[in-house]
């Protein structure tokens, strides 16, 4: 099993009542550990516990009453945080063994990123795929998106275009559920989608070449002008090139990792 995320960083001052602690907690943090708290980042042995033990001393809180975040801070030094550490996570979305198409419209291309890993000898290598927008920004792509695909559900022609229409048909209803999901948070959040363990069943040498992001994007503008058959052929170029991913995860295909073309 491979799993791709979706997380939002809200502002910290709108946590509202929890702003207090969570503006003590970043504090300490950063003192404690000279950097932000991230997915990325590492504990090893006994840290994690020596590390709550003394922020809980410090915040003269119990243990059990702890909660962690993962916090970024902007260029004007602003900071952002994602609450972890509950069952119910408002904030983080996953999926498992493929990424919903729907994710890859709330973001352009030029918004790509990559983790890095050091190999040794100086050398690294991006190991995970993510893209970063704010969550004004992404709200209204997906706006953008729907009424593109209303239009063009409007006009599709029948029979010979049914697979499309009825893909794009749960594109939009997946589309209003992100929205949702959305609207609960500060629009001047950011958003970050991570590839995270997907990226270990693409090649790392072809992941500069993957952009599920334009694809999407392109499908809905090929259906806007009316090239339905143009449109079905890349939403199913789009569509195996996931199958093949998610076959590699699972082992259901022959090959351990997909190459993108």
């Amino acid at each position: 099993m491979a799993i791709s995320v979706l997380m939002v960083y809200q502002p910290i001052e709108s946590t509202r009542e929890k702003e207090s602690y969570w503006k003590s907690y970043v504090s300490y943090y950063e003192k404690y550990w000279d950097g932000p708290a991230t997915p990325q980042s590492s504990w090893f042995g006994k840290e994690y516990d020596e590390f709550r033990e003394s922020l809980s001393n410090h915040l003269g809180m119990g243990k059990k009453e702890i909660q962690d975040c993962f916090f970024q801070k902007d260029e004007e030094g602003n900071y952002f945080i994602v609450p972890v550490g509950s069952e119910l996570n408002i904030n983080i979305f996953s999926a498992e063994n493929f990424i919903p198409f729907e994710w890859f419209l709330m973001f352009s291309k030029d918004e790509k990123h990559y983790f890095y890993t050091h190999t040794g000898f100086g050398a690294i290598q991006p190991d995970a795929i993510y893209y970063h927008a704010k969550v004004e920004e992404t709200t209204q792509r997906l706006k953008q998106s729907k009424e593109s695909i209303e239009s063009v559900l409007h006009n599709i022609e029948a029979g010979s275009s049914q697979r499309l229409a009825e893909t794009l048909k749960e594109l939009h209803d997946n589309i209003d559920n992100l929205r949702t999901w959305l609207s609960g948070f500060d629009p001047r959040s950011f958003i970050i989608l991570n590839y995270a363990e997907i990226c270990s069943h693409i090649q790392p040498d072809s992941m500069k070449n993957e952009d599920s992001v334009s694809e999407i994007h392109y499908v809905l503008s090929l259906a806007g002008e009316g090239k339905f058959n143009e449109a079905m052929s890349a939403l199913t170029y789009l569509t195996s090139k996931w199958q093949e991913i998610r076959a590699a995860i699972t082992g259901e295909g022959l090959k351990s990792t997909t190459t993108v073309q």
